[in-house]
C-alpha cells in the first residue's frame, strides 16, 4: 500500500469485523467505518461510541464522528458520504476494499468517480502467526473449553442407564439440550460464550455439524464439540471429545481407536516448515491403513469427510487451513487437529485439540483426557 492508497473496511461481516478488531483494537455492535493507510488508521463512529473508540483503539488510530468530518446531520448516516469525507480528510487518491465489501456501495462509489479497486490479497495475512500475547488469550479460552468439556463428560458419566438404554439423571432423561446447557453455564463462569455447541449422539453424530437434540442413550458415541469465544478478548477456543456411557459395541470401539490413532499420527508430523497438507495426509493414511474408506453410500458421504484442522484466533476458522490448502506451518500458528470418521448405522467419532506450533514442534494449549467408554 503506497502513500496515496487507503484500504476501507466496513464492519458488519465476520472477516471485516475481526480484521478491524485486529488492526484497530475496537469493536461495536453497530456498523462503523475503518480506513487503513501506510501511516495511520481512521475510525468513523457515532458520537455515542467516540469515547470508547478512543480508549480502546491502538495508537496511530484517529477517531472521528461524521459531524467532525463536516457532514450534516442529514448526510451523516450514509456510509458513502462518510467514505468521501474520509478520503478528503486523509488525502488519499486511490481506494481499496476487501472482497466482502457491500457491492451496492462499491457500485455507488464507482459512479461517483472514486478510483476504487478490490484488494485481492488477504487483508491481514500476519494474523496467522500469533504473538505471545495472543497465544495467552487463546489459552484462556481453551482452558475454559476444557473445563466445560470435563463438566459435560462427568454429567454423562454420572447418568444411570434404564432398561431401554436411555440415560437418566435422577428421574429425568439426559438430553443433548441438558448437557449443552451445563456446558454454556460453565463457559459463562469463565467469561466465555458457547456458540453452536455440539452434543450429538448416535446417528446424529454422523453429520459433523449437527448440534444434537433429544435423548441420549447408552452404548452410543456422543460427540462433544465446544468452541467458545471469550467475551472480552474476542479469541476462541476449540476442543472435541467423543464418549460412550456404558459398554460400546466392538466395531464402535474400533472406530474410536482409529480416530485416536489418526490424531496421534497427525500430531507427530506437526512442525514449522511442514506443508499443512502433510498433517492431513498423515491422518488419512492411518485411516486407510486400518481399512476405513471415505466414499459415498446412497448419496451420502461417509468416512473422513472433512479437513484435519484450521487456524484459531479472532475467528473460529482462519488460516492456516490443515487440509488441502498448500499452506506452510510456521512458529506461532495456532491450529486444531481434529480427524473424524462418520458411518450412519454405526456412529460418528471426532477428537480435536487446539495446539500452537513451536520451534521444536507443538504444544497443547489445554489438556483434557481422551477416554471413550465410561462404564
Amino acid at each position: 500500500m503506497n502513500k496515496l492508497t487507503g484500504l476501507f473496511l466496513l464492519s458488519g461481516s465476520s472477516p471485516s469485523d475481526t480484521n478491524i478488531h485486529y488492526l484497530s483494537g475496537f469493536t461495536a455492535p453497530d456498523p462503523f467505518l475503518f480506513l487503513k493507510t501506510n501511516s495511520a488508521s481512521y475510525l468513523v463512529v457515532s458520537a455515542m461510541e467516540k469515547g470508547r473508540a478512543e480508549n480502546q483503539s491502538h495508537s496511530k488510530t484517529h477517531v472521528f464522528t461524521p459531524s467532525e468530518l463536516g457532514l450534516s446531520r442529514k448526510n451523516s448516516g450514509k456510509v458513502i458520504n462518510q467514505i468521501i469525507a474520509l478520503i478528503k480528510k486523509s488525502k488519499i487518491r486511490y481506494v481499496q476494499i476487501p472482497s466482502d465489501f457491500p457491492a451496492g456501495i462499491f457500485q455507488a462509489l464507482t459512479k461517483m468517480g472514486v478510483n476504487i479497486s478490490i484488494h485481492k490479497k488477504s487483508v491481514c495475512p500476519e494474523r496467522s502467526i500469533k504473538t505471545q500475547a495472543e497465544i495467552s488469550l487463546i489459552r484462556v479460552s481453551q482452558h475454559a473449553t476444557a473445563t466445560a468439556m470435563k463438566a459435560a463428560m462427568e454429567l454423562i458419566r454420572s447418568a444411570r442407564i434404564d432398561r431401554e438404554q436411555r440415560l437418566r439423571i435422577g428421574k429425568e432423561f439426559l438430553t443433548s439440550e441438558k448437557v449443552r446447557r451445563l456446558i454454556h453455564k460453565t463457559l459463562i463462569d469463565h467469561d466465555c460464550a458457547g456458540i453452536e455447541t455440539i452434543v450429538a449422539g448416535g446417528d446424529q453424530a454422523t453429520d459433523p455439524h449437527e448440534r444434537g437434540h433429544g435423548q441420549l442413550y447408552a452404548g452410543q458415541a456422543i460427540i462433544l464439540d465446544i468452541f467458545p469465544r471469550h467475551e472480552k478478548s474476542g479469541y476462541w477456543g476449540d476442543m472435541t471429545r467423543t464418549i460412550c456411557r456404558g459398554p460400546a459395541a466392538p466395531e464402535l470401539k474400533k472406530l474410536y481407536n482409529a480416530v485416536k490413532a489418526a490424531q496421534s499420527a497427525a500430531l507427530r508430523t506437526v512442525r514449522p516448515g511442514l506443508c499443512a497438507d502433510d498433517v492431513h495426509s498423515a491422518a488419512k493414511t492411518e485411516f486407510e491403513r486400518r481399512g476405513y474408506e471415505t466414499t459415498e453410500i446412497d448419496g451420502r458421504h461417509v468416512g473422513f469427510i472433512h479437513g484435519t484442522g484450521h487456524g484459531v484466533g479472532l475467528d473460529i476458522h482462519e488460516h492456516p487451513r490443515v487440509g488441502t490448502s498448500g499452506e506452510t506451518l510456521e512458529v506461532g500458528n495456532v491450529i486444531t487437529v481434529e480427524p473424524g470418521l462418520y458411518y450412519p448405522g454405526l456412529g460418528g467419532v471426532r477428537i480435536e485439540d487446539t495446539i500452537v506450533v513451536t520451534a521444536k514442534g507443538w504444544r497443547y494449549l489445554a489438556s483434557c483426557e481422551k477416554k471413550f467408554e465410561w462404564l
